[in-house]
C-alpha cells in the first residue's frame, strides 16, 4: 500500500525549492555591478538541480521560468533583446544539462553530484563558445580558431578561461546550495510530520 503521507512533505520541499530557484535567478544581475563576477551565475546549477531532483513537468517548467523572467529584466541592461541568436546555443546547453541531470542518478552520491556540476559548466562553455566560433567572423574557421574561442576568446575582451572558471565555481556553489536547501527542507518537513503524528491530539 502506497504511503500518501509523503505528498505534503514533498510538496513543501518543491515549493521551497521553486522559490529559491526564482530568487537566485536574479543574482544574474551581479555582473552589472561587479564585472569580475561575469558568468558567476546560478542558471547552469538550476537546470542541473531540477533535472536531478525533480520529476514531471515541474522539473523543466521551474528552470525555464527562472530564465525567462530574469532575461526579460536583464537583457535590456546589456542592450539585448529577449531572443538573440546566441539563445539557440544557450538553450541547447541548458537542455543537455537538464537531460544529463535526469540520467545521472546522483542524489545520494556527493562526489558524483560535484562531478556533474563541473561537467555541466564545461559542457555549457564548450557549446556556447563553439557557437560563437561558428558565427563570429573574428575567429578563423579552423581547429585553431575553435581552440581560441574556447580558451582565449575574442581579442580585446576578457579571456574565455576566466568565464569558464567563474562558471565552474558558481555552478558548484549554487548546486550545493540548492541540494542543501532541498535536503534540509525535506528533513524539516519530515520532523514536523513525525511530531504531529506523535502528539496526543493526533490519536484522539
Amino acid at each position: 500500500m502506497t504511503n500518501t503521507d509523503n505528498t505534503p512533505r514533498h510538496l513543501k520541499t518543491t515549493i521551497a525549492s521553486a522559490i529559491i530557484i526564482l530568487l537566485i535567478g536574479f543574482s544574474r544581475y551581479l555582473p552589472l555591478d561587479f564585472p569580475f563576477l561575469y558568468n558567476f551565475s546560478p542558471v547552469i546549477a538550476v537546470f542541473w538541480f531540477c533535472g536531478g531532483y525533480f520529476r514531471g513537468h515541474f522539473s523543466w517548467i521551474a528552470p525555464v521560468l527562472a530564465i525567462i523572467v530574469s532575461d526579460l529584466l536583464l537583457n535590456p541592461s546589456y542592450g539585448n533583446y529577449l531572443w538573440e541568436p546566441f539563445m539557440i546555443a544557450t538553450l541547447l546547453s541548458y537542455s543537455l544539462i537538464w537531460f544529463f541531470g535526469k540520467k545521472l542518478d546522483c542524489k545520494t552520491n556527493f562526489k558524483l553530484w560535484i562531478f556533474g556540476a563541473i561537467t555541466s559548466a564545461i559542457l555549457f562553455h564548450v557549446v556556447t563558445c563553439s557557437f560563437a566560433w561558428l558565427t563570429n567572423p573574428a575567429y578563423p574557421k579552423s581547429l585553431a580558431g575553435l581552440i581560441q574561442a574556447i580558451i582565449i576568446g575574442e581579442p580585446g575582451y576578457a579571456p574565455s578561461y576566466l568565464f569558464l572558471r567563474n562558471s565552474i565555481l558558481s555552478t558548484i556553489f549554487f548546486s550545493l546550495a540548492l541540494r542543501w536547501t532541498y535536503i534540509w527542507t525535506l528533513n524539516l518537513s519530515s520532523r514536523e510530520e513525525s511530531l504531529a503524528s506523535s502528539s496526543p491530539s493526533a490519536h484522539t
